[in-house]
């Protein structure tokens, strides 16, 4: 007899279930009763979790944004110290580590594309789209502005019109690498990112 689970664990489960699925096959393959076969569990209780395909999707792209909201929140410090005098070499540390979020979950940042632009595809999905660009700008937005008062410049225009400039790079980038893989190129991309975006604070 299977142990009980509160339903927010359950759902919690099958999204993570979810995920994996995408993140190595595609958003195309979550189907409810291939998660409820990965899961463990009965099809029925994914249908009471999530009532359909588009449900499970944007529960999702909720858990991909907070998981990069996350990760770009813990503290940051660049490394060596001496970086913080100039904000140039301190705004690519910044993007380095970021980037390196994205190099570790290659499977991730593709599923991300694909609930992207399925999002836009289907109307009633429309507001997925919007809702992961406007986290991740968040996000990369409250980076930028730790890096800007570690360095003590400002900038100079609102930070997350900075941010919007740092998140369409790096989505390039992130973009480029998955089809060529080649880091060392995307690494160089984001110095000229910085360069860039050294340019809009004083």
């Amino acid at each position: 007899m299977r142990a009980y689970r509160p339903i927010a664990d359950r759902r919690r489960q099958l999204i993570d279930t979810g995920l994996a699925i995408g993140e190595r096959e595609g958003v195309a393959a979550v189907t409810a009763r291939r998660v409820a076969s990965e899961a463990g569990v009965s099809l029925g209780l994914v249908s009471y979790c999530f009532a359909t395909k588009d449900d499970l999707t944007v529960a999702m792209a909720a858990r991909i944004a907070e998981d990069t909201a996350e990760a770009a929140d813990r503290p940051f410090e660049p490394s060596p110290p001496d970086q913080v005098d100039s904000l140039e070499p301190a705004l690519l540390a910044a993007l380095k580590r970021l980037w390196d979020l994205h190099e570790a979950a290659p499977g991730r940042q593709l599923l991300t594309y694909e609930i992207t632009t399925r999002a836009l595809r289907e109307p009633r999905l429309n507001d997925v789209a919007q809702q992961q660009y406007d986290s991740t700008v968040g996000s990369c937005g409250r980076v930028l502005q730790h890096v800007a008062d570690l360095v003590g410049v400002t900038w100079d225009r609102d930070v997350y019109e900075v941010a919007s400039v740092a998140v369409m790079a790096i989505d390039g980038a992130t973009l480029r690498w998955l089809v060529d893989k080649d880091s060392d190129a995307a690494l160089r991309r984001l110095g000229d990112v910085a360069r860039l975006l050294s340019t809009m604070a004083h």
